[in-house]
């Protein structure tokens, strides 16, 4: 594996449909409890035009990866201390920050997980959109404006002429969130970073956000990273999928063979615990299963795999040594000692 400080000067070469990779990233927070391992070792691929589902309990890694992507970490106290993030074959930290300043908002873009805290309470709409329109494609103000009521009506947001015009408090969640994935998506990023795009809202929203999303990356070719917990979210969408347990990536695997036959104890559980309209149809009532326990400490993880004290099949191995991802065939990989067989207590 390449690392940062071996990657500079050099391009790391790709396959010809991959636009960006991950390799062995390791980002950590420094506390007075000790060093915060918030993403550990992780690695992953995403192909041109790919919806890759990125999926985990909260404090699991995910967000602080995307941010890592963008290098958006705050340091301190936050630092990524190895690895490598290779855009079409360029390393992203080695870039200097004037040529990352290029990039963010441009080819790679991020909704971020909360619109109200996100946007600028005391600009308008139109303001905010045309703001990045202004810094990368260098238009007048009056043409960068022109062009985020265009992206207003992209994202099918009523009446947008007016809603340019108005303030975040002034539009329900639902606009708020059309308006960040207009902001997003006003320089025709290659990269998406979606961070939970559809938390807070209602079920109907939710449905015509996730729509919305699959459409304009069908008319644009953008590339998305889907962060959530809602494995129905991914079902729905993601072509891919990565789940990631307490700083690490436990598991991947396309959707279809993921869902029909999840190889790790972790995801067999998340799994279990979603409710299934099949079962409901036929009227069975069937208690969901939790995983129980509770997510360790990133300052204070423990020996061998870090889902060993919640893993009903763990055994001394388990408790002594972290298992290593395996391929379980079909670009399948699983990083468990008991990688294929059911988790009984869990799932």
């Amino acid at each position: 594996m390449q690392h940062a400080q071996a990657g500079i000067g050099h391009a790391q070469p790709s396959p010809l449909d991959e636009i960006l990779r991950i390799e062995n990233l390791k980002t950590y927070f420094y506390s007075r409890e000790g060093v915060v391992r918030a993403v550990e070792g992780v690695s992953y691929g995403l192909r041109r035009g790919q919806t890759l589902g990125v999926v985990g309990e909260s404090g699991c890694g995910k967000s602080v990866t995307a941010l890592s992507i963008l290098r958006l970490i705050p340091n301190p106290p936050g630092k990524i201390v190895d690895g490598a993030i290779y855009l079409e074959g360029k390393n992203l930290l080695t870039l200097p920050e004037p040529d990352m300043q290029a990039l963010r908002g441009n080819d790679i873009s991020m909704i971020f997980q909360e619109p109200m805290t996100s946007l600028n309470p005391v600009l308008t709409i139109g303001q905010q959109i045309s703001e990045a329109v202004i810094l990368h494609q260098r238009l007048s103000a009056k043409d960068a404006m022109n062009k985020a009521v265009e992206m207003l009506k992209l994202v099918r947001m009523p009446e947008p002429v007016r809603r340019a015009k108005e303030y975040p408090h002034q539009l329900s969640g639902g606009m708020r969130q059309r308006v960040m994935i207009a902001m997003a998506l006003s320089c025709n990023p290659k990269v998406l970073l979606a961070d939970e795009p559809t938390t807070a809202l209602d079920v109907t929203i939710q449905a015509q956000i996730l729509d919305l999303m699959r459409e304009l990356q069908e008319k644009l070719g953008t590339a998305i990273i889907l962060i959530t917990h809602d494995l129905g979210v991914v079902a729905e969408t993601a072509e891919r999928v990565v789940v990631m347990y307490a700083g690490k990536k436990v598991e991947e695997a396309d959707a279809a063979v993921l869902f029909a036959n999840p190889q790790h104890p972790y995801t067999q559980g998340l799994l279990a615990s979603v409710p299934r309209l099949d079962q409901a149809a036929t009227g069975a009532r069937t208690r969901l299963t939790e995983i129980k326990g509770i997510v360790p400490s990133l300052h204070n993880l423990p020996a061998g795999c870090f889902f060993a004290p919640r893993c009903p099949l763990a055994d001394n191995q388990c408790r002594q040594e972290y298992p290593a991802l395996r391929d379980m065939g079909r670009g399948h990989m699983a990083a468990c000692w008991k990688a294929g067989q059911n988790s009984k207590g869990v799932a």
